[in-house]
């Protein structure tokens, strides 16, 4: 089906589908590009023209400021956040007026201000490591400080035993009580301070603010608030649309935050740019690699889910699955005959009224409530209860209370990339497939 490339000696495994297509990796990636990876950002980052100026515009108006970027799940939020914090703190590196952290802080479900703080703190500590700020002759007094008192509230919040993060501290130390915030917001204040006298501030991007119950999560920004207030500190909140509510909540928090930053989809054109970005990148020494894909199978994949992360995930399940064929350009024949078999292979798993809710699902296109999912299903509201939970546990729906009545509960399909395909209503039409 295609001709073959020579591969060079230098990956692990010689038989790796990518090395049939001359590629170090899988193209397709599709965890966020990082500041530390194996894809540089700057060589594979495309669109955002205006977003991206907005962005850095508002970084760099005032010596503290507070920001949200929002956008649905897979449109690349937190690749674009990363391609700004390299503009700022990276392009130029010693030049540069910003540091930041390598790695976007997870927001978690249990977080209060004491632990937004700890995690803040580790953060910045282990950026100072993997950056080598002082190599750059960036030298804080204030490091050493904190990595003693992240290291003391890391041994408690794992009871005892010394944590990794930050550098812990030696197992004889005695613990303290308990660490107020007010220490904490001292030291990250004292950092910024330092900072500032070396000529810089400080980026940082947190994500995942839906691990946080949107009720909770507007209550947590209130308490972080004052925190968020510290001169010299730009703080980047990463999550989806709704999330805005919670800042809408308190008046007093809605009031720190800038305009917020929406992100659409991209359009095909960049996603394609990507793609020939990151084999370019990839390629062994010698050049010459064949690109695992149809330009116009990636534009019909993506028009059908508009969504980059998806697409990636169809297209490089569609070539590990092909393998015994590479290399070859992957067309909608290839991707409809293994989202068949994926297809069979997850109803096949399902009960008779398991297979009933995807399938009204499937036929709604929408969220449905449950009272009038059990008529179109047949199933009585007790009766569904055990098989909304294990769909629930596939991973194949969702189910979501009401935000204006918690009682109400609404259940939808998951974000499923072979569900989101395969199930969507438009047909897209057969292509030839391309010999290479």
């Amino acid at each position: 089906m295609g001709m073959a490339i020579k591969e060079e000696s230098s990956p692990e495994d010689l038989k790796s589908v990518w090395s049939k297509y001359g590629l170090r990796e899988s193209p397709f990636i599709t965890t966020p590009t990082r500041l530390v990876g194996i894809l540089p950002i700057d060589k594979v980052f495309s669109g955002r023209i205006h977003e991206k100026k907005k962005l850095i515009t508002i970084l760099s108006s005032s010596n503290n400021t507070r920001t949200v970027v929002l956008g649905d799940f897979g449109v690349g939020k937190t690749t674009f956040v990363n391609y700004v914090k390299w503009v700022l703190c990276l392009k130029n590196k010693s030049k540069n007026e910003f540091v930041t952290n390598p790695v976007e802080i997870k927001i978690q479900p249990e977080w209060d201000a004491n632990r937004f703080l700890l995690s803040t703190l580790s953060a910045v500590y282990n950026a100072s490591i993997i950056f080598k700020w002082e190599d750059d002759g960036v030298k804080l007094k204030s490091l050493n400080k904190i990595k003693e008192y992240v290291g003391i509230g890391t041994q408690r919040a794992y009871q005892g035993t010394v944590g990794m993060i930050g550098g812990g501290i030696s197992e004889s130390k005695s613990m303290p009580p308990s660490i107020s915030p007010e220490v904490y917001e001292s030291l990250l204040a004292s950092l910024c301070l330092d900072l500032r006298e070396e000529g810089k501030q400080l980026i940082l991007s947190y994500d995942n603010m839906e691990n946080i119950d949107i009720n909770k999560l507007a209550d947590f920004f209130r308490s972080i608030k004052d925190y968020l207030q510290i001169e010299g500190l730009h703080s980047i909140f990463i999550g989806p649309p709704h999330c805005l509510s919670a800042l809408e909540k308190h008046q007093q928090v809605h009031s720190v935050f800038t305009q917020p930053i929406f992100l659409d989809s991209l359009n095909e054109e960049n996603v394609l740019e990507i793609l020939k970005k990151r084999c370019e990148e990839l390629k062994f020494i010698s050049g010459n690699y064949i690109p695992p894909y149809e330009e116009n199978t990636v534009r019909d994949v993506y028009k059908r889910l508009n969504n980059i992360r998806f697409t990636f995930k169809v297209l490089e399940d569609t070539a590990l699955f092909t393998e015994k064929e590479a290399p070859c350009k992957i067309t909608i024949n290839e991707i409809q005959s293994v989202q068949e078999k994926e297809k069979q292979e997850i109803l096949s798993k399902l009960s008779v009224p398991e297979t009933k809710i995807v399938i009204a699902l499937m036929d709604s296109k929408n969220t449905i409530l449950i009272g009038k999912l059990a008529k179109l299903t047949n199933i009585g509201n007790t009766n569904l209860t055990r098989p909304l939970k294990d769909l629930q546990e596939k991973g194949l729906i969702t189910v979501k209370a009401s935000e204006e009545d918690r009682r109400k509960k609404y259940v939808m399909l998951s974000q499923n990339s072979y569900l989101r395909f395969f199930f969507a209503s438009e047909k897209i039409e057969k292509q030839p497939k391309t010999a290479t």
